[in-house]
């Protein structure tokens, strides 16, 4: 008589068997969670920053014959102060100084143009004035010191104002930059000159008052606490939650970007006026206009999602008669991360500077060597 166990017994004996390995599994899998919970509560991890404070930034005046509004920097010292130092950049308590003259400019007080002196205007927002990074690291200062390194007696006047868009830099460059006297005028151009301006003039008392901006962005990227569920005591919850938010973050960044550049939005059909009205200013007095165009820190390769804006700001510059740099290809395929000057602050840091102002002063060899006629 056969003592081969039935189909039947063959299927109790798998289930006996499987059990205990499933069990084990499990328990294996509940104690790598709870070691790594363990090791995240140790480590302070993940960590929730806060964004950066600051003091007073802008000043308003009326300049010009016209009296025209108009606001530019807080003359005096405005300084930053951020929650942590990954990059080791800030001082000793987080912070970062930014110096701007009486006149509300970055840096010491324009002085009347020397004679043999290569000026240049710098006009743009605050990727211009240099939000974030110290005074001598902004690419106005770097392009100088490397025109300087090849001879040239350089002059950076930088005329960067946080908000400004591409119309505001325009209205700078006719009420003060082209009264300084430039040989070359450089304008920092970045997706979000296509919003409105910054600030508005209430119609009711007269006195500006500061547009809320990227409102459903969520503060320009900055980082919100968890919620309040009993899940998120957990520290993997709040980590899943942080990797959740960030992409929907991103998303939201990336639709709005696109709103704003839709060649029939008419903060984009504005910006392009005022571009090319820039570019026309600058060619009847004989000023070479240079434009730097500024990539959005996010997905730098072949998936970077406004390649279509680059290039049609681009052919809109060279058709204008000025001279173009793309920022985005000296930038390609490098992590955006080590690219900003905090995890709360998505603005360039002194790497970024860098490369623009070894980009600019290459540039403007060119231009200087072979001046059009």
């Amino acid at each position: 008589m056969s003592t081969n166990p039935t189909p039947a017994s063959k299927r109790t004996t798998g289930r006996k068997r499987l059990l205990p390995r499933l069990a084990l599994s499990a328990g294996t899998f509940i104690l790598a969670l709870g070691l790594i919970e363990i090791a995240m509560r140790m480590l302070g991890l993940p960590r929730v920053l806060e964004p950066h404070s600051e003091n007073a930034r802008f000043a308003f005046a009326e300049v010009g014959q016209a009296r025209e509004s108009f606001y530019a920097n807080q003359p005096g010292r405005i300084t930053f102060r951020y929650d942590g130092n990954p990059r080791g950049y800030f001082d000793e308590r987080n912070e970062v100084h930014h110096d701007v003259s009486p006149t509300g400019f970055r840096g010491p007080a324009f002085q009347p143009k020397a004679a043999g002196t290569l000026r240049m205007v710098f006009l743009g927002d605050s990727f211009t004035f240099g939000e974030g990074v110290r005074n001598e690291h902004t690419y106005a200062e770097v392009t100088a010191r490397l025109l300087r390194t090849k001879g040239k007696q350089a002059d950076p006047c930088n005329l960067g104002v946080g908000g400004y868009n591409t119309t505001q830099s325009l209205q700078a460059a006719n009420l003060i930059g082209f009264g300084l006297e430039p040989d070359i005028v450089i304008l920092g151009y970045t997706l979000n000159d296509a919003e409105p301006p910054l600030f508005e003039i209430d119609k009711a008392t007269g006195r500006p008052v500061r547009r809320p901006r990227e409102t459903f962005i969520e503060a320009e990227a900055a980082p919100k606490k968890p919620p309040t569920a009993g899940i998120y005591r957990l520290r993997l919850a709040r980590a899943a939650w942080q990797i959740a938010r960030q992409r929907e973050l991103s998303r939201q960044t990336i639709d709005y970007y696109r709103s704003i550049n839709d060649p029939e939005n008419k903060g984009c059909i504005e910006s392009e006026r005022a571009l090319r009205e820039l570019i026309t200013e600058c060619k009847k007095r004989d000023i070479p206009c240079v434009v730097v165009m500024f990539p959005l820190l996010y997905e730098l390769s072949e998936d970077y999602p406004f390649l279509d804006t680059h290039q049609r700001i681009g052919s809109l510059v060279a058709d204008a008669g000025g001279t173009f740099i793309d920022l985005l290809p000296a930038l390609k395929d490098k992590q955006a991360a080590s690219l900003i000057v905090h995890p709360t602050d998505q603005h360039p840091n002194e790497r970024v500077h860098g490369i623009v102002g070894g980009l600019l002063a290459d540039e403007i060899m060119k231009i200087t060597a072979h001046p059009a006629r």
